[in-house]
């Protein structure tokens, strides 16, 4: 009897084990399948029930804050591992072998970006836990009086779920805010982000931004949970079933909402902007020739073959463009076409190969012999517009990626270097009018290393780690001005947005440059540092949400990745896409932007992330009631 009195606790001890560790398996397992919402998967319907497993590991069992953290710190680190895998392609290019960038830069950054799903996870699992009453004791009561007990416990669990589910939607919209926030900000694959297909639900961005959106599939995923609970108890208490009130509520504001965001979507599209008089239509062009970042590399900071091959692939592109007007002429005889050459061409991130130098005081262009030689012909005339003169005089203004020299002239009259801009020039013709703005929000381990000032060793062993300085002097460029731009061809400018780089998925970034009048966002990308991957398209995603959070077309030229142009509705309205050709081949994007000569200023570029503010507020309140009987 002593040895089986034992062996019971043993067998339990082992049970409990067992079942910890499927938990913790289920949730590394359901944030993985989260992950598939989102390129390159692109199930986008799953962000409607992925996080039901993790609420059932969560709420199946024992209330408690630190199993909340732990559960949801493993949906985290599933969900981000496989949706950011792509990171891991800069090891390769930097040559660091895969489990050494594994161990001390993916694992590291993807725990923690986990603690903010951990941290949600914790506060679902104790606060905003939906227990509001135990099920009423009916044993022996007659079944009128059973339904009527199960009745009113009912209505008090679904006034629970409301609160559950406001102050979870609330706090997930604040923690996808952290996440976009502060010094390893990263916005990619949000919840809101998820909701893109068929552009309905995310036109609301246009009030309250991309994260806040992420509390409608949040709510709407703790509703389903409780409803479905909830029926099950009340069937198994009294025999029958009850109605779930607060889904039915649920579905119904979906209902509005989808409503809603399919009329602005059709008022944003394309189709219906054109119609409009005081829609200006835009033809634009943006080039890519898919450099892997190794050539790059390769050839040093200074490349100035680059910018012939971006003169020969903006020729093709033209010739192009000349060809498929001409063969639907063709094709369509009976249709009048008018032919629409760009009128603005857009080269990528770091495009031009050859630096521009500035006075670090007074940022005044520095005249230099070697980049004018580059960028200028034999007859004195920039060779852009030598490329006009071949198009039959269609004249056009160049956007270009270039690296910015700042420096000061030393006593003996040399220049000494002061730093470095990344930055974006408009060039409507030689580098003596070129008009730039400079990367404002660097890239962290790419562009600069954070805490390097105050911790030095960080520096230190990324470079022994790496076999390369980071950044370069690379500072953060200055101010909030968009560039006025002329239109070639008619009497208007319109003001163009400078996105570099990944500031295109950075909601506050671009919103400070937002003025009334005609506007377009303009980005030039390098996404070689993670070559053929989701990158490119993960990026280009998250760049419609300015669009629509603005409502500012936009045209976006990559190195490699996606090279595309974007309505104000967050339409792709042409997009150049791995697998669209050989990807060692030129290609371009062609597309007439509509641009609103009277836009306006949407309510988030207005006033930011108000709404963030508003569901803190939310979260607060809701688990308010918890902390009292705590």
């Amino acid at each position: 009897m002593s040895g089986e009195a034992a062996a019971a606790p043993a067998c339990t001890q082992g049970r409990s084990k067992r079942r910890l560790s499927l938990d913790w398996l289920w949730a590394l397992l359901s944030g993985a399948f989260m992950a598939l919402a989102y390129p390159p998967y692109d199930i986008g319907s799953l962000v409607w029930v992925g996080l039901l497993p993790l609420l059932t590991v969560l709420w199946c069992r024992s209330a408690g804050f630190w199993r909340g953290f732990r559960l949801g710190w493993l949906y985290g680190m599933g969900w981000y591992s496989v949706s950011f895998w792509w990171i891991h392609n800069v090891g390769e290019v930097w040559g660091i072998p895969l489990p050494v960038f594994l161990g001390t830069a993916f694992v590291p950054l993807m725990a923690v970006y986990s603690c903010l799903p951990a941290l949600w996870g914790g506060v679902a699992n104790t606060w905003l836990r939906p227990c509001s009453a135990e099920p009423p004791q009916v044993d022996g009561l007659p079944q009128e009086e059973r339904r009527k007990a199960w009745g009113e416990w009912a209505s008090r669990d679904t006034l629970c779920t409301l609160r559950c589910a406001l102050g979870l939607g609330a706090l997930w919209v604040c923690i996808e805010w952290l996440r976009a926030s502060g010094t390893l900000g990263f916005s990619w694959c949000s919840l809101g982000t998820a909701l893109y297909d068929g552009l309905s639900m995310v036109q609301w961005a246009e009030f309250v931004g991309t994260s806040a959106l992420a509390f409608i599939p949040v709510f709407t995923s703790v509703v389903l949970w409780c409803a479905l609970r909830r029926a099950v108890l009340h069937f198994k208490g009294c025999g029958v079933g009850c109605r779930p009130w607060d889904f039915y509520g649920a579905v119904a504001v979906l209902m509005v909402l989808f409503s809603g965001g399919l009329y602005l979507s059709r008022q944003y599209s394309p189709q219906v902007m054109m119609q409009r008089p005081e829609v200006l239509q835009l033809p634009v062009a943006a080039v890519q020739i898919n450099l892997d970042q190794n050539e790059r590399m390769a050839d040093g900071s200074v490349q100035p073959h680059l910018y012939g091959v971006y003169l020969r692939a903006t020729k093709c592109a033209f010739d192009q463009i000349q060809k498929d007007t001409m063969q639907r002429a063709v094709e369509h005889p009976d249709l009048a076409f008018t032919q629409q050459l760009p009128v603005w061409v857009v080269w990528p991130e770091s495009a031009l190969g050859c630096p521009f130098l500035r006075d670090a005081d007074t940022r005044a262009i520095i005249p230099d012999r070697y980049t004018q030689e580059v960028l200028m012909g034999g007859d004195g005339l920039p060779k852009v517009r030598q490329l006009v003169r071949e198009m039959g005089g269609q004249d056009f203004v160049l956007f270009t990626g270039v690296d910015e020299y700042l420096c000061r002239t030393a006593d003996d009259g040399t220049l000494a270097p002061a730093g470095m801009l990344n930055s974006m020039a408009v060039m409507p013709g030689g580098q003596d009018t070129a008009l730039t703005a400079s990367k404002q929000h660097l890239m962290p381990f790419g562009e600069y290393i954070p805490l390097v000032d105050s911790i030095g060793w960080i520096g230190k062993a990324f470079s022994a780690i790496t076999g390369t300085q980071v950044g370069d002097g690379i500072i953060p460029g200055e101010g909030s001005e968009p560039l006025r731009v002329p239109v070639p061809g008619t009497d208007e400018t319109v003001d163009a947005i400078p996105a570099i780089c990944y500031e295109d998925t950075v909601s506050p970034q671009v919103a400070k440059f937002v003025r009334p009048g005609p506007q377009v966002i303009v980005n030039g990308s390098n996404d070689a540092w993670f070559r053929e991957s989701a990158c490119g398209e993960q990026q280009a995603r998250a760049a419609a949400f300015r669009c629509i959070e603005l409502r500012r077309p936009m045209v976006r030229a990559a190195n490699m990745g996606v090279t595309c142009a974007i309505a104000p509705n967050g339409a792709f309205i042409h997009a150049l896409r791995k697998g669209d050709g050989d990807p060692h081949l030129d290609g371009f994007s062609y597309a007439v932007l509509p641009v609103d000569r009277e836009a306006g200023v949407t309510l988030y570029a207005a006033w930011g992330d108000w709404a963030v503010l508003l569901c803190l507020l939310l979260a607060l309140a809701t688990s308010a009631p918890a902390w009292k009987r705590a």
